[in-house]
């Protein structure tokens, strides 16, 4: 009953300030991504996905849009998939292979999931050792599903039923041959693998028989294939009375083609095409039609042909090796609707500066093939490079109708028919590591006192345009406040390309950096893609290659522009630290900046190339500062907008680099401190490493900057401060207070008796989370004693631990502990596998959610001003704390708290769960200070509320409403000009944004009310006062004269 009312009251409460159904889709967005595709196939008018994100998809090819998709665990790798019937595919996914799925292509619906066997069992192989493959058995008549699982195991599964028909285990149970191809025929099963050997690889073949499974023959095929690529394809013979012949296993061994006709008896010899040395080989999912490309050492690429006897050169593309001239060629295979096979071939030409897409068609000019093409404008400024190629031969075969789908090495997804571009996919943005708001400036801003635009006017005309403007600006709010209509949260601005603000700041522009070397600007109001930039490699931009991977991004002040008066107008900048790899190994630290608004190259802007293609349309040119990787980065807080970076000896490198931001240093340096993590065995060698030393044990140490001429001409990193972690014992991650988002407007809550508790706010305040295997590990039952994790909060001035606590490790691993810490608000989430657990909301498995307080002193009124405290007084160890447990139904991937613009709103934490959907939980809810027993009529006054260990499920918590919001990794929040609303951005593989108002709209007025009647009340109450203020002055006057 209690549980009932509790849920009620917080939804009236929780009304106050969620979304009305009508707001969805206005106020918020949601942008559904798959991630960035490795394998695609054109399926009728679906083109099937699988991603990095562990996400299977289908597209419809028409705009792009997703038809369904279905989301895997991490644990739950997508391996294979394969099309039949023409209207079902089947997937195999799991360690080795270790779940059967099948759905329908058009709707999505799951019609099948096998378990094959336990993934705990999975043997994992270097070689690829997984496998599918559907044919029709003629004696069934049926569709019939063959797998290869753990690389040793061959399975037929009805695709009705899901019954397993037979299998097959190898006997050296993959310990000798790795098994990684399957075929059919009619008559037997043929699988392939590797048999390796200190230098080289040998091919052996297994042949079962379709019916039962048994083994026919097992032999090894005499190959000498390359370790590092031991390339083969199994092509199939063609569908001819003329050849009976079984498939034809092909590879290349010393430079030489080589292939083996296979029997079921696997009776026959290896042939050699002599007179060509070819460097690889590549499968262009024509095995079916017995075709595949060989690369030749003088640059040309071969289409080979499998016609039932032998291979033979079918046609020669000439100069397909990168050159001065174009690009490296990408081969894509299809079938048109005959069943006959065509080839595409696709480059970028550095003369045309286009791409080129040249299509090969076999059975044309009577069966000595033709070559037909044309250009189509990719932009490869704005989309990198193309690594892959999807052909649909299924098109017609004029070129107005052929259809490409490219996959870009920026993660961009696009569909091209003939030369224009029909749809493109951001999926890039499935990979976003960092990511920040920035607000945009208001639209007077533009317009009212641009540097050209009271230029020649005098000061007289200046000081007119000033009055006039002022004057207009007046007439709008005054228009707007009596006759505009009330708006109680302004929807998002469409088709507006002009970037200002809106009145209430909702609007601001978000900087993402992701992983797939992509820098996007992105609207807050709608998701719509602003600009886009690459992440330019410099010197390894050549033939060396790369990759730019963000770290951190800062928004920091940058002074540009100048007024008629010479003084200087401030906007704001953002400055991202990346690293680069190289892929020779080397590893650079590189800082970009870049304008928020326009993502124009700022270094560029700087140099006074501001206007060049460089600064807009080029890649973004990094500044390298540590040739190295960097071990810890952060702001100066000089005002100046300085970043400081720490090499790998510990060394202070700035960005920018210049004398004054050397002097803001020397003069901030002993205010600054931080903790870094090492091994007590590289005390005497920052450089070395002793990860691989069992004795050796992870530390804390707190660092202060100084400067000493004889060690280094920079600042360096000096140890202050050490605490030495247990046994086994390492740091997974680093939390800084949150208070810097916000700032708190109270300092203390009163409590019901007039007492006050002072909140316990320490800047210098972090979250260590740890994870602990081996025996520091072994503190609870024999199940558990595994693994633990760890969590401290401590002060990084002098290394205090102010509050510990060990967490359980289910399966070993800490992925489940999540935490935020903001003011003096500790949240932390985890799963409890143990039942026996002597804590508030135990005696029960499942996710729990631990919310701590931290208020200066022993008791209430117990003062010792912590916000202004030195770090070094022993007063800042004198903290209470208050601790409540609860149970959650769902497992947490990513939490915080609300924050505003001047913190007087109360915080609620905003959470995102396994279940793809994104909650907020009251902060009355997550008080720590919640009584146990019956509530006292002082804690009623002060709003606290009975203890319960289950926190509600209500839907009406939901902020993503029916969205499926999937995979959030983080969450981020910032202000808006109305202190009670904040701007809520989820990033996972999608992107949710959204409005949190925690304590109400109190500063917007309602949709219901009626200016008009406040007008004229206010009007008619001046005019009474003015009608009846003569008379009030007589009778005061006649008052006077009569008083006496």
């Amino acid at each position: 009953m209690f549980h009932s009312l509790l849920v009620a009251s917080l939804s009236l409460a929780a009304a106050s300030w969620a979304l009305h159904e009508s707001d969805v889709g206005v106020v918020d967005w949601h942008s559904r991504l798959v991630g960035v595709p490795l394998q695609n196939t054109f399926h009728g008018g679906l083109v099937l996905t699988a991603t990095a994100s562990n996400v299977f998809a289908a597209l419809n090819a028409t705009d792009g849009e997703i038809v369904w998709r279905s989301i895997h665990d991490d644990d739950d790798p997508i391996m294979a998939f394969d099309v039949y019937d023409d209207s079902n595919v089947a997937l195999l996914s799991g360690p080795g292979g270790s779940t059967l799925r099948t759905y329908d292509t058009s709707t999505g619906h799951l019609l099948l999931e096998r378990r094959l066997h336990n993934p705990k069992h999975a043997r994992r192989h270097e070689l690829q050792h997984t496998a599918i493959i559907t044919g029709r058995v003629s004696v069934e008549g049926s569709t019939a599903l063959f797998v290869l699982t753990n690389g040793d195991t061959v399975s037929r599964i009805d695709s009705q039923s899901g019954d397993v028909v037979w299998t097959w285990d190898s006997p050296d149970n993959g310990s000798l041959v790795v098994y990684s191809h399957i075929g059919i025929t009619p008559d037997a099963v043929y699988a392939i693998g590797l048999v390796k050997s200190q230098a080289a690889y040998t091919l052996h073949v297994t042949t079962l028989s379709i019916a039962s499974g048994s083994v026919i023959a097992s032999v090894d095929i005499p190959a000498n294939l390359a370790t590092d690529t031991p390339g083969f394809v199994l092509l199939e013979a063609p569908a001819s009375p003329l050849s009976a012949r079984g498939p034809c296993l092909a590879w290349l061994e010393s430079s030489s083609i080589r292939a083996a006709v296979l029997t079921p008896e696997l009776k026959g010899q290896v042939q050699i095409l002599p007179g060509v040395n070819y460097t690889h080989i590549q499968d262009i999912g024509l095995g079916g039609a017995g075709q595949f490309i060989a690369f030749t050492q003088d640059g040309s690429a071969h289409v080979m042909r499998y016609d039932g006897d032998s291979l033979r050169l079918m046609w020669e593309f000439t100069d397909q090796a990168p050159s001065q001239t174009h690009t490296e060629s990408y081969f894509a295979g299809s079938l048109d609707q005959d069943g006959e096979p065509r080839i595409a071939r696709v480059y970028w030409s550095h003369a045309n500066r286009q791409a080129i897409h040249q299509t090969f068609t076999p059975h044309l000019a009577e069966g000595k093939g033709q070559v037909t093409g044309y250009a189509f404008p990719y932009q490869t400024h704005e989309h990198g490079v193309i690594r892959h190629v999807t052909f649909d031969g299924r098109s017609s075969e004029t070129h107005e109708t052929t259809r490409l789908l490219l996959t870009t090495s920026t993660g961009t997804l696009q569909l091209w028919k003939h030369n224009t571009l029909q749809w493109s996919r951001e999926e890039a943005l499935s990979t976003i590591r960092v990511a920040a708001f920035i607000p945009l400036p208001p639209p007077t801003v533009s317009g009212s006192l641009s540097p050209g635009s009271t230029a020649g006017q005098g000061m007289s005309g200046t000081v007119l345009t000033c009055i006039r403007r002022f004057s207009e600006s007046i007439l709008h709010h005054f228009y707007t406040y009596t006759m505009g209509s009330i708006t109680r949260e302004a929807g998002p601005v469409h088709g507006s390309d002009t970037l200002h603000s809106d009145q209430f700041g909702f609007r601001q522009m978000i900087v993402a950096a992701t992983t797939e070397g992509v820098l996007y600007g992105l609207d807050s109001s709608n998701g719509r893609v602003i600009w886009r930039r690459l992440f330019g490699l410099g010197w390894a931009s050549g033939r060396v290659g790369g990759r730019v991977l963000p770290v951190k991004m800062y928004v920091l002040p940058a002074k540009v522009g100048h007024l008629a008066d010479e003084k200087e107008t401030t906007k704001q900048t953002v400055v991202l630290v990346t690293q680069r790899r190289a892929h020779n190994g080397l590893v650079d630290t590189v800082v970009f900046e870049v304008d928020p608004l326009t993502g124009d190259d700022v270094r560029s802007v700087e140099d006074g190339e501001g206007d060049t293609s460089r600064s807009r349309n080029g890649p973004l040119e990094g500044k390298d500062v540590i040739q190295g990787p960097m071990i810890e980065s952060f702001v100066i807080p000089d005002g100046q907008g300085t970043v400081a970076m720490l090499d790998e000896f510990l060394q202070v490198q700035l960005y920018p680099d210049t004398p004054a931001t050397r002097v803001s240093l020397a003069r901030l340096a002993p205010s600054l401190h931080l903790v870094l993590s090492g091994r007590t065995s590289s005390l005497s060698s920052p450089g070395a490493s002793g990860d691989n030393d069992a004795s050796t044990r992870t530390q804390l140490v707190g660092h202060r900057l100084a400067f000493n001429d004889d060690v280094s001409v920079v600042h360096v990193a000096y140890p202050t401060w050490r605490i030495i972690l247990g046994p086994g014992e390492t740091i997974r991650e680093t939390i800084l207070n949150g208070k810097n988002v916000g700032e708190e407007a109270s300092v203390g809550k009163v409590l019901g008796d007039r007492r006050t508790l002072y909140k316990y706010l320490n800047r210098h305040l972090r979250v260590v989370l740890t994870e602990v295997k081996g025996s520091g590990a072994q503190t609870g039952p024999e199940e558990n004693s595994g693994a633990m994790c760890g969590l401290y909060v401590m002060d990084s001035v002098k290394g205090t631990v102010l509050y510990q606590v060990r967490l359980p490790a289910p399966e070993g691993s800490c992925d489940d502990v999540r935490a935020a810490l903001v003011d003096h608000w500790l949240v932390y989430t985890y799963f409890e596998d143990r039942a026996d657990v002597g804590m508030a909301g135990g005696g029960t498995k499942g996710w729990r959610i631990i919310s701590v307080e931290m208020y200066e002193g022993k008791k209430p009124d117990d003062v010792t001003r912590s916000s202004e405290l030195s770090s070094y007084s022993n007063a800042t160890t004198d903290i209470t704390t208050y601790e409540q447990a609860y149970l959650i139904p769902y497992g947490v991937t990513a939490l915080l708290a609300t924050s505003t613009r001047l913190g007087v709103t109360i915080k609620n934490l905003i959470l995102a769960n396994r279940r793809h959907a994104v909650h907020f939980v009251p902060r009355r809810l997550l008080d720590a200070r919640r009584p146990l027993g019956k509530v006292s009529p002082s804690e009623v006054e002060e709003g606290l509320i009975t203890y319960d260990a289950v926190l509600p499920d209500d839907a009406r918590l939901s902020l993503s409403h029916n969205y499926e919001v999937a995979n959030v990794r983080q969450i981020i929040s910032a202000p808006s000009r109305l202190e009670s609303t904040s701007l809520v951005l989820a990033i996972g593989l999608d992107l949710f944004l959204t409005r949190v108002s925690p304590s109400g709209t109190f500063d917007v007025l309602s949709e219901n009310f009626n200016k008009a009647q406040l007008v004229l009340t206010i009007g008619g109450l001046a005019l009474a006062i003015g009608l009846v203020r003569p008379a009030v002055r007589r009778r005061q006057l006649r008052g006077k004269w009569y008083s006496g």
